[in-house]
C-alpha cells in the first residue's frame, strides 16, 4: 500500500476540524443530557434521529456537487452549477416540507411528542436542501479548511444558543431551534469561502448524466441514514421512556464512532472522484482511508469496553447501569455501519455502484429485527450488532457484484 499524501493532508485537516465539530455536538448532547430529564433527552435524541433521516438529503446532495465540482477547474462553471442547484432545491425543499408538516400529525401521535415539536424540526428540513450545496462545492474544490471552519461556525453557534434557551427554561424547543439558527449562520458563511466563485463570470457547466447519478448517490445515502437513525426511534416506540432514554444515551455515544470517522470519507470522496485518477491510485486511497478508519474503530471500542461507566458518566452526569451494559455492543454495530459506508462511498465516488436497491432489503431486516427482539436493551443491542453485520455483508456483496459487471463488461 502506497500512502497518499493527499488524502493523509485533507483527512488530518477535516478530521480536526470534524472531532470538534463532534466535539461540540458531543458536549451539545452532554449538555441537554444534564440539564434535561430523562425522559425529555429520550424527546430531543428521537428529534434528532429524524434530523439524521433529514440528513439524507443533505449527504446525497453533498455528494452529487462533490463528485460534479471535483471534475472542474474553472471557477465560472462551479459557479454554473451552483446557482442551477439552488434553483432545483429550493422548490422541492417547499413541497417536502408542507409534506412532513402533514406527516407530523401521524408521527407526533406514534412517538408520543407534541405536534409543535415535531413540526417545528420539520424546518431543518429547508436547509438541508440549501446548505449541503455550498459545502460540496468547498469540499469538490478541496478546500478542506473553509469547509472545516464552515462546520465549526455551525456547531459553536448551536451550542452557546442551545445552552441559553434550555437555561431560560425552553427545553426540547430551544434545542431544536438553536439547531435551526446554526444551520442557517453557516449557509450565510459558507458563501464567503466561494466568492471567487460566485463572483465570476458563469460558465455553462459540463453536467451530463447529474440525474442518473443522483439516484444511486440518494438512495445509498437513504440507506446508510436510516439504518444507523432507526435504532433510537425503534427503542422509543418499543420502550418505556426511561428504557428508551438509556438506549439514546448509550446510542447516541455510539454514533461518535460513525460521525468521528467521516472526515475520512470525505476527504476521500474527491480525491477518488477526481477523473485525473487511474483505477489503481483510486484503489490506493480507499485502501488508505479503510486502513485508519479500522484503527480509529478499533480505538473507540476499546474505549467503550474498557471504561464504559466513567464514559456514560462524564456524558450524562448518571450511573445508568442499562446504558453502561449495552455500550460497546451498539459501538460494534455502529463500527460495522462505518465501515459499509466507506465502502459505499468510494464505489460511488468511481461511479461504479450497481444494485444499490437491495440495500433497503436489509434495512427492512433491521426493523424486523428490532422489531422482534425488544424484551430488553441488551437484547435490542445484539438485533443491531445482527442487523449491521448484514449490511456490511450488503455493501460488500455491492462491490464485488459491481467489480464482476466491470469485469464482463456490463
Amino acid at each position: 500500500m502506497k500512502i497518499n499524501k493527499s488524502l493523509v493532508k485533507g483527512s488530518l485537516v477535516l478530521l480536526i476540524a470534524f472531532n470538534i465539530f463532534n466535539a461540540m455536538n458531543f458536549i451539545f448532547h452532554f449538555s441537554m443530557a444534564r440539564m434535561l430529564s430523562i425522559e425529555n433527552y429520550g424527546i430531543l435524541a428521537t428529534l434528532f434521529s429524524i434530523i439524521y433521516i433529514f440528513n439524507i438529503f443533505s449527504e446525497s446532495i453533498q455528494t452529487v456537487i462533490t463528485k460534479y465540482v471535483s471534475s472542474e477547474r474553472e471557477d465560472g462553471k462551479i459557479k454554473n452549477i451552483v446557482k442551477k442547484s439552488f434553483k432545483k432545491s429550493v422548490f422541492v425543499a417547499v413541497v417536502i416540507l408542507v409534506t412532513y408538516l402533514f406527516a407530523s400529525i401521524f408521527l407526533s401521535s406514534l412517538l408520543k411528542i407534541s405536534y409543535s415539536l415535531v413540526a417545528i424540526t420539520g424546518f431543518i428540513l429547508f436547509f438541508a436542501f440549501m446548505l449541503p450545496i455550498t459545502r460540496g462545492a468547498q469540499q469538490g474544490n478541496k478546500k478542506f479548511t473553509s469547509l472545516g471552519v464552515n462546520l465549526l461556525v455551525e456547531s459553536f453557534t448551536k451550542l452557546l444558543l442551545a445552552i441559553l434557551l434550555v437555561f431560560i427554561g425552553w427545553k426540547v424547543y430551544g434545542a431544536i431551534i438553536a439547531t435551526i439558527f446554526g444551520m442557517v449562520l453557516a449557509l450565510l458563511f459558507s458563501f464567503a469561502s466561494l466568492k471567487n466563485v460566485m463572483g465570476s463570470k458563469e460558465e455553462k457547466a459540463n453536467t451530463l448524466g447529474i440525474y442518473e447519478y443522483t439516484k444511486p448517490a440518494f438512495l445509498i445515502t437513504l440507506s446508510i441514514i436510516i439504518f444507523y437513525s432507526l435504532d433510537v426511534i425503534l427503542a422509543k416506540i418499543f420502550f418505556d421512556a426511561q428504557a428508551a432514554g438509556s438506549y439514546a444515551l448509550a446510542s447516541t455515544l455510539a454514533k461518535t464512532i460513525f460521525f468521528g470517522t467521516a472526515p475520512i470519507s470525505k476527504a476521500m470522496f474527491p480525491l477518488s472522484a477526481d477523473k485525473k485518477q487511474t483505477n489503481k491510485n483510486s484503489e490506493n486511497i480507499f485502501i488508505n482511508a479503510l486502513a485508519i478508519l479500522v484503527f480509529l474503530v478499533i480505538v473507540a471500542l476499546a474505549l467503550f469496553y474498557f471504561l464504559p461507566g466513567p464514559i456514560l458518566n462524564i456524558f450524562s452526569g448518571k450511573e445508568i447501569e442499562q446504558s453502561i451494559r449495552i455500550l460497546f455492543y451498539v459501538g460494534v454495530g455502529m463500527g460495522l455501519v462505518s465501515i459499509a459506508n466507506l465502502i459505499l462511498l468510494y464505489k460511488l465516488s468511481v461511479g461504479k455502484v450497481s444494485g444499490y436497491n437491495y440495500l433497503f432489503v436489509f434495512v427492512i431486516c433491521e426493523i424486523f429485527l428490532l422489531s422482534y427482539f425488544s424484551t430488553n436493551l441488551l437484547q435490542f443491542a445484539m438485533a443491531f450488532i445482527t442487523s449491521s453485520a448484514m449490511f456490511l455483508w450488503g455493501a460488500i456483496a455491492l462491490v464485488k457484484n459491481e467489480d464482476r459487471n466491470s469485469d464482463s463488461g456490463i
